[in-house]
C-alpha cells in the first residue's frame, strides 16, 4: 500500500488575503476613514445616520485596459451579512492609493462621499422607506448620476439634461474645492 505524503510542496503558496475590515478605533481613537465618514454622514448624508457601515481595505486593485484604477466601491449587506455582522453597507477603500503618497485628505474626503452617494435607502411606491420583516431599513445601490465618454461630450456637448446638470454642478464654484476646471480648461486655450 502506497503512502500518502503529509508534507506541503514548498513551492505551493498561501493564498492572500485582498480584503480586511478595518476597526473604527485604535488605541481609542476613531481611525481616520470612519472620521471622515461619521463627518459626511453627519454633514451631508443624514438619510445613513442610522446604517451600519463597515469600512475594508482592498489590496491590489491594479489598473484596467484602459487605465483606471477602482478607488473606492460601495457593497450593500446581503440579508445573510445583515444578519451574521449586521452591516447594511461595506464600503471597500484601494489601500495602496488611500495609504500612499500624494493621496490628499480632500481627495480621501472626495471617495468616501463619492462611496456614500452610492448608499441609499429603499422607498416603496409612496415614497416611505421600505422596512422588512424584522423592522430594518432596507437599502440599495444608487447608481451614478452620469455616464458619458469625454469625446462624445467634445463632439456634441451637453446633450442629455443628466450631462447638463452635472456641468451645472461643475461650474458652481463654490461646490468643487479640488479643481477649477474654468480656469483650467482657459489656460489651456490662451495662445503662447
Amino acid at each position: 500500500m502506497a503512502r500518502r505524503s503529509t508534507r506541503t510542496p514548498k513551492d505551493k503558496a498561501r493564498k492572500k488575503c485582498t480584503v480586511k475590515l478595518l476597526k473604527r478605533t485604535h488605541a481609542g481613537e476613531v481611525v481616520g476613514p470612519y472620521r471622515i465618514m461619521e463627518k459626511l454622514i453627519e454633514k451631508h448624508h443624514n438619510h445613513l445616520k442610522d446604517a451600519k457601515i463597515a469600512i475594508a481595505w482592498r489590496f491590489g486593485w491594479k489598473s484596467d485596459t484602459d487605465g483606471h484604477t477602482v478607488l473606492g466601491q460601495a457593497k450593500k449587506g446581503s440579508d445573510l451579512d445583515r444578519e451574521l455582522h449586521d452591516h447594511d453597507f461595506v464600503i471597500l477603500l484601494n489601500h495602496e492609493r488611500w495609504n500612499g503618497s500624494g493621496f490628499t485628505e480632500d481627495q480621501m474626503t472626495a471617495l468616501m462621499d463619492h462611496e456614500l452617494c452610492h448608499c441609499e435607502i429603499s422607498k416603496d411606491t409612496n415614497g416611505e422607506p421600505k422596512t422588512d420583516e424584522n423592522g430594518r431599513i432596507c437599502y440599495r445601490i444608487r447608481k451614478h448620476d452620469v455616464e458619458e465618454f469625454r469625446d462624445v461630450v467634445a463632439r456634441h456637448g451637453m446633450w442629455k439634461g443628466d450631462l447638463e446638470q452635472f456641468a451645472e454642478a461643475a461650474a458652481d464654484k463654490s461646490s468643487r474645492p479640488l479643481l477649477d476646471l474654468v480656469d483650467k480648461v482657459a489656460k489651456k486655450k490662451k495662445p503662447k
